[in-house]
C-alpha cells in the first residue's frame, strides 16, 4: 500500500513538473525577438549594425523642415539623433512604443529626416526624427515609460537594435519649431 502511494505521488509530481516546463516554454515571437541595446539621451550607444546618438527630445504642435510644414491634430514627438553604421550601409527605422502601441515615424517629411534614410560605415548623419502621436499622449498610461527604438530597415528579428525609454511627461512641448534637414557630420 505504501508504495502505490508514493508511486501515485510521484506521478502526480511528474505532471507538476511536465505543466511547468510547458508553460514555461518561450512564445516564438518572444525566441525571435531583437536585443535591446539600452542607452539615455546624449549617449553613444553602439549596436551590432549601427551606433547612435540621440542628442534632444521634445515635443512640437507643428513642425518646419526645409520648404515643408508639418500640423498634425495629435503632438509631434522629435528627436536630433547622430547615427552611422558599423560595418556596412543600413537603413534607419525607428517606432515610439508607448504602451504596447507603436507608434512609426513619419514620412511626411520626405527625406529632409534622418529616419528612412541609409547610413554608412564611418559616415555620420544627423538630423530629426518625426513621430506623431494623440494630443493626450502625456495623459496615456505608459507615458512614462515610451521605448524609442531605432533600427536597420530591415528585419530586427535576432539582432540588435537601440533602445531609449523616455519619460514623456517630463518633455517640453513647443508651438512651431524650424528644424534643420539630415546633415553629414555629428552634432
Amino acid at each position: 500500500m505504501k508504495r502505490r502511494g508514493w508511486s501515485i505521488l510521484a506521478g502526480v509530481a511528474l505532471l507538476a513538473a511536465a505543466y511547468g516546463v510547458t508553460a514555461t516554454i518561450p512564445s516564438s515571437e518572444l525566441v525571435k525577438a531583437p536585443f535591446g541595446v539600452r542607452g539615455a539621451i546624449g549617449d553613444r550607444i553602439v549596436s551590432q549594425p549601427m551606433i547612435v546618438t540621440v542628442n534632444e527630445v521634445f515635443l512640437a504642435d507643428e513642425v518646419e523642415l526645409d520648404l515643408w510644414r508639418g500640423t498634425t491634430n495629435g503632438v509631434w514627438f522629435v528627436a536630433d539623433a547622430t547615427i552611422a553604421a558599423t560595418v556596412e550601409r543600413e537603413g534607419v527605422d525607428v517606432e515610439l512604443y508607448l504602451d504596447g502601441v507603436e507608434y512609426p515615424s513619419s514620412s511626411r517629411a520626405d527625406s529632409s529626416t534622418v529616419d528612412g534614410s541609409v547610413v554608412d560605415p564611418g559616415f555620420p548623419m544627423t538630423g530629426p526624427i518625426l513621430i506623431e502621436l494623440p494630443a493626450d499622449v502625456v495623459d496615456r498610461p505608459g507615458a512614462r515609460s515610451a521605448v524609442l527604438r531605432i533600427s536597420t530597415g530591415s528585419d530586427p528579428r535576432l539582432d540588435s537594435v537601440i533602445e531609449l525609454v523616455i519619460d514623456l511627461t517630463q518633455l517640453d512641448t513647443d508651438g512651431s519649431v524650424e528644424l534643420e534637414p539630415t546633415r553629414p557630420g555629428e552634432r
